[in-house]
Parts: structure tokens; C-alpha cells; sequence
């Protein structure tokens, strides 16, 4: 705190592989088979770690699926028009997107025609209603049975939305206490903090290194590790708010839409450290839900009833 007076070679064909076989190698692809394609591989060392793989044979297990779909139905790849992805896709899971790398790989090669498949939509996070919202909140900023630093990260989680592992890396150099308040800092642009918090910060702020901690290593971190010099990890601090019933998701959603309500996206994205395609997203999620709110108060209205009211 500062102050101013600041990866067993194997080939891969179109049929479902074991999940054992996920450690395949990545895929290449070549033409032929009634469906319009087939699927065959490249090797890998046998120590490329298994994530390649498990993207790599989710897409080859989604392509089969498809090439299974349109041949059933009597279509080689080069006669599958736009029509029938769209089907194929609204008719299952949404793993089925996947299918989009396949499809502009045959696209590129002369296998098949220009279709459009969308990358995978993400559903919405869940979010706290308002009242639940700022209620645990409202716990955090004043609740002494409650840990200090866990009263801290959730009023900093409810109030600002910060993900926990930027939340468990914050220094105390982010606070400044000035003669007319205390200032934070997230990304670029200071906060002037209310008073409960200022006073919640500082506190923790001011707390001694954890047990353990040698006078060389001062505490420099809001939320420190016991391991000397370290802060804790965001994994960590989401199980210790968890285990006193603070949800991270949550919260973390309805803080967004509900300061997305209030600022657009240029200014909240510097605020809170936010890509501004991301602070674009939470404007237009806060958008829905305002409209959402606005139709639902209509409906509700009787027709010539009082319509003067908030």
C-alpha cells in the first residue's frame, strides 16, 4: 500500500477411437470414401502431451459423426448444402460445432461446398438475482466472524467481478490512501473506494507476513501464500471463499452486467483490466437483461391500470 500524504504410431480412421487412443497424433486429412472423405495421421513423439490429442480427436470423432449423418442420408460431402449443417447442428449437442475445422478443410481441398458453421456459442454464466447479490455483499463488508481476507476477495468479487486468479495476485501497492480517501487501482484507472471497503482493504493491507515468513520477505501481497514471498493461488482462494458459502461465478457475473448497466465499454474495460471485446459481451448481456426486465414490466401492467410508477 503506497501513500500520498501512491503428446505409438497408429492410424486414425473415421470410426469412434477409444479414449485411450486420444494421445493420437494430430490429424492430416485425404480424399476418397463413399461419405467424400477419410481420415488419416501424422505421427507424434510420444512425449507431446495429451491435450493436442484430445482436440485433435474430438474434431475427428465429430467429423465421422457428420460424414455418418450425410451418408445415411445419400449425400457424399461435395452435395451436403448449408441446409443440411444447419440441421445437423440445431439436431444435437453442442459439441457438434466442432465439425467447422473439418468442413473448411474439405472446402479448401475442393472436397465440398463453402459452408458456414459458427464458432461454438458459450451459454451465459449463471448470476446471483440482485437482492442475494448484495446481500452477501453486504456479509462481507461488515460480518467480523468472517476471515478478513475472505471478507476482502468477496467484497472485491461482488463489487468489481474480478476473476480469482487476478484477485489472489493483487499487491498492496494497488491501494493508495489519500487525505480525501483511499484510491485502487485494478488496470489503469483509480478507484475511489467507499468507505467500508477503504477501511476492509487497509486493514488487510496492514496485516503481518504469515508464520513462516522471514524478515526478507515482506508481505507485498493483499492475499499472501504461506509459502514466503508468494501469493496465494486462485484455486485457493476459490475453495476458502467457497467453504464459506461466497460463490465465484456467480457473483462474478451479476458485478459485470450490473456495472455494464452503468458504463460503457471503453471505460469499464481500463477499469477492471477488461479486453474491450469482452467489456463489449458483458454490455451486451447487460443489455438483454435490462430488456428482459423492461418486457416483463409491461406485461405485467393492467391496461389502464397506473402506469406513472418505477
Amino acid at each position: 500500500m503506497t501513500g500520498s500524504g501512491s503428446a505409438a504410431r497408429a492410424p486414425a480412421t473415421a470410426t469412434r477411437t477409444p479414449a485411450r487412443a486420444a494421445r493420437a497424433p494430430a490429424p492430416t486429412w485425404s480424399a476418397g470414401c463413399a461419405t467424400g472423405a477419410r481420415f488419416t495421421t501424422t505421427s507424434r513423439s510420444s512425449s507431446t502431451p495429451r491435450a493436442p490429442g484430445h482436440w485433435a480427436q474430438s474434431r475427428i470423432n465429430t467429423a465421422a459423426d457428420f460424414l455418418a449423418a450425410t451418408g445415411a442420408a445419400g449425400l457424399a460431402l461435395a452435395d451436403v448444402t448449408q441446409h443440411e449443417v444447419d440441421r445437423w447442428l440445431a439436431e444435437g449437442r453442442s459439441t457438434r460445432y466442432d465439425v467447422r475445422d473439418f468442413l473448411i478443410w474439405a472446402a479448401r481441398r475442393g472436397h465440398g461446398g463453402d459452408l458456414v458453421v459458427p464458432v461454438r456459442p458459450r451459454p451465459d454464466p449463471l448470476a446471483l438475482d440482485e437482492d442475494s447479490h448484495w446481500e452477501v455483499l453486504h456479509q462481507c463488508l461488515t460480518d467480523t466472524d468472517l476471515p478478513l481476507d475472505i471478507r476482502a476477495a468477496g467484497a472485491l468479487l461482488f463489487l468489481f467481478g474480478q476473476e480469482l486468479t487476478r484477485l489472489a495476485a493483487l499487491p498492496v501497492e494497488v491501494l493508495t490512501v489519500r487525505d480525501e480517501g483511499v484510491d485502487l487501482v485494478l488496470d489503469r484507472v483509480p478507484m475511489r473506494l467507499p468507505e467500508a471497503l477503504a477501511r476492509l482493504l487497509t486493514e488487510l493491507a496492514d496485516q503481518p507476513p504469515p508464520a513462516g515468513w522471514a524478515a526478507n520477505h515482506p508481505n507485498r501481497w493483499l492475499f499472501p501464500a504461506v509459502e514466503p514471498g508468494r501469493h496465494i493461488t486462485g484455486g485457493a482462494l476459490a475453495r476458502r471463499l467457497a467453504a464459506h458459502g461466497i460463490p465465484n461465478r456467480p457473483a462474478r457475473a451479476t458485478a459485470l452486467v450490473q456495472l455494464a448497466q452503468d458504463l460503457p465499454p471503453a471505460v469499464l474495460a481500463p477499469m477492471l483490466g477488461l479486453h474491450i471485446n469482452t467489456a463489449e459481451r458483458w454490455r451486451h448481456r447487460a443489455g438483454t437483461d435490462w430488456t428482459a426486465y423492461l418486457e416483463a414490466r409491461s406485461a405485467s401492467r393492467v391496461p389502464g391500470g397506473d402506469t406513472t410508477g418505477p
